[in-house]
Order: structure tokens, then C-alpha cells, then sequence
């Protein structure tokens, strides 16, 4: 049942390719590489995707550059998730944060965003029994590899960006479908943030991210170029408590794509006006969520997304667990639940993170 499920997401995907890689009338409404749109981490994970005005630990790299300039250590962050794998039992996505402090410098990062859709088979339509022919297996993936770099330009402001090579390995060859393309290609795009602590108002934070902000993505023998997940999010948070026993902060994002085929320099006016208004209220995505945390110990999470556009609507949860190794330097462990869409109801990410 499983093969019979991927075979029917790969034919998905060729129908995709083979869009693609013709001057078809037909567009595309989506960007490419799409895995840059998700989200690392089981700690914002649980807070509903709401983490563009707290990142201030590893993730950063990816929630929010600014957000670098607050790490005065050395921070490592894993992220790990069987994705949607009720359905697919070999797509996976994996997450490495890395932030190091330089007095008098700033904070630099790296960070490698990595996805596979497991192995695939390549199959035609012929007249038997089955009904088609198995041509060729492949394991299909995307990364993307970063450095970034955050800095504190005055007290509790800090601007940053992270510069990332994309590579899309979606499919080789196939001579027996009579496609000439390959689905390979790369570009490079940055995401430039900014992360403003006591806004206005004290234990108020304010964060801004632009997110994939580059050239299109061209794949090998194509010349259509695709345009890449440019996205804007923004969010504010708020300490509700902050002592030594119980700290509670709530925040909220919201995201609007800015994709469509324009030249990417209109693109940023034209993608807010070329649908009707109730449909571009609709694209933006709205995310809550709460945090509550005991003694530096034990976090409970809890938060809510809503994707109309996407069809992804749903409360999340999570929890994590701290431990304090030796002074300074600590070792967390988190969890998170959270709303998926149609192929699955939920997906479940597992996060490492090192202080020290």
C-alpha cells in the first residue's frame, strides 16, 4: 500500500517536472523548493510556528538572523522529523543550527536545512496486468547550506542575515519518458532579520524576517526559472513572567508569501494586489502560541496555526526538558505535535539543543 502511495506522489511529481520544463500556457501558482518554508525547531513547533521575536538560541539561523546578536555563548540545535510519515515512511527533515559569540564581533552561524523524499520509482504506463512499468529507482532530496550573522547595533536591537546555497535534487533523467530536463538545479538566496527587545514597553519584543530573497531557480535544460519562497514574517512576544521559578511568554506571527511570476524587483508590489482581496487576506498565515516554563527545568507549550490558504489549520503542543550539565552549560530536549494538512494529521518533531 505504502509503494502503491509513493508511486502515486512521484507521478505527482513528474507531472510537475515535465510543467515545467515546457513553454506550457499552464503556471505554476507555487514556488519552488518549498522545504525552505519549514520550520525547524520543536520549540516554536509547539508554539504554533510563533518564534520570529524570541529566536535567540541556534535556530535563529532560520527564525530570525537578528536574533543571533543575543547569543553571548555557543549554541548547537538539531532538529529531526519523520515528515508526514504516516503516509511516506522514508521522507525525512533534518536541521543543524550552529551560533558561536566573538567579543567585539557579533555572533556567527551556520546552519544546514536538509530534506529527502526517500527512494522513488520512475514508472510509465503500459498495457499489463500492473498497468506499468518500473524504469529506475532514485532517491530524491533538497538542501540548503548557510552562514549567517547577527549583531547587537545598539542595546536590545539586533540586525542580521543568512546567505544560503540551495540545492534541488528532485529527479535525474529519464530517456524512456522522452524528457530532456533534469530535475536539478541550484541558486543561492538570504534572509535578512531584525529582533528589537523591550518595544515600547518593557518584557515587549519585535521581530521581522525576509525570508529566500534571491534569484529563481532554473533547473538543468529548462528555461523556465521558478521563483523562489520569498517571505515576509513578522511577530511580537511578551513576557507574562519572568522569575526564577516560573517564566510565561505568549507571541504571534503572521506571513505573507510573496511569490508570483513578475520580475523579482515588482514582484514584492505586484504579489500583494494581483488576487482579490479576500484571497490575499487568506495566503497570510496567521500563529499564537504560549510557553510556560518551571524552574529552567520543565517547558509545556501550546499554540495555534492558521493556514487557510494551505489548508493547515490546528492547535499544536510540546513540551521540553532542560539539564544543566555544569555551570552555564545546558543540554535541552524537546518535542512537538503539530497540525500537518491533508496527507496526515500530524507530524512529530524531536529537538536537541546545547548552551555552553
Amino acid at each position: 500500500m505504502k509503494k502503491q502511495k509513493k508511486t502515486i506522489v512521484y507521478l505527482a511529481a513528474l507531472f510537475v517536472l515535465i510543467i515545467i520544463t515546457t513553454n506550457s500556457a499552464f503556471a505554476v501558482s507555487e514556488a519552488t523548493c518549498m522545504f525552505l518554508m519549514i520550520e525547524p525547531g520543536s520549540r516554536p513547533g509547539g508554539m504554533g510556528h510563533s518564534y520570529v521575536s524570541l529566536a535567540d538560541d541556534a535556530y535563529a539561523n532560520w527564525w530570525n538572523p537578528g536574533g543571533l546578536a543575543f547569543i553571548k555563548k555557543s549554541d548547537i540545535a538539531l532538529m529531526h522529523s519523520n515528515w508526514f510519515g504516516d503516509v511516506i515512511d522514508d521522507m525525512y527533515y533534518e536541521y543543524l543550527g550552529f551560533a558561536q559569540y566573538f567579543e567585539n564581533l557579533g555572533t556567527f552561524g551556520f546552519n544546514i536545512t536538509y530534506m529527502t523524499y526517500g527512494e522513488l520509482t520512475a514508472t510509465k504506463p503500459v498495457v499489463s496486468p500492473a498497468g506499468y512499468e518500473e524504469l529506475m529507482n532514485f532517491t530524491s532530496y533538497e538542501i540548503a547550506v548557510g552562514g549567517s550573522y547577527g549583531i547587537e547595533v545598539m542595546k536590545d536591537f539586533g540586525l542580521g542575515i543568512n546567505v544560503k546555497g540551495v540545492i534541488s535534487g528532485l529527479c535525474p533523467v529519464i530517456p524512456q519518458l522522452d524528457i530532456n530536463a533534469k530535475g536539478e538545479g541550484l541558486t543561492v538566496v538570504f534572509d535578512v532579520g531584525l529582533l528589537k527587545k523591550n518595544f515600547i514597553i518593557p518584557r515587549l519584543s519585535f521581530g521581522l524576517n525576509l525570508q529566500n530573497l534571491g534569484p529563481d531557480l532554473r533547473y538543468r535544460g529548462s528555461d523556465i526559472e521558478q521563483p523562489m519562497p520569498l517571505n515576509f514574517r513578522a511577530g511580537f512576544s511578551y513576557k507574562i513572567l519572568d522569575d526564577e521559578f516560573n517564566k510565561m511568554v505568549i507571541s504571534a506571527d503572521i506571513n505573507k508569501m510573496l511569490v508570483n511570476w513578475d520580475p523579482l524587483w515588482k514582484r514584492w508590489f505586484t504579489s500583494l494586489t494581483d488576487d482579490t482581496a479576500k484571497n490575499e487576506f487568506e495566503s497570510m498565515i496567521e500563529n499564537i502560541g504560549v510557553e510556560y516554563n518551571y524552574y529552567n527545568l520543565i517547558s509545556l507549550r501550546v499554540g495555534y496555526v492558521n493556514d487557510i490558504a494551505g489548508e493547515i489549520q490546528g492547535v499544536s503542543f510540546g513540551g521540553g526538558i532542560n539539564y544543566e550539565i555544569a555551570p552555564g552549560q545546558k543540554l535541552s530536549f524537546d518535542f512537538a505535535l503539530q497540525p500537518a494538512g491533508g496527507l496526515t494529521t500530524n507530524n512529530k518533531t524531536f529537538s536537541i539543543g546545547v548552551e555552553f
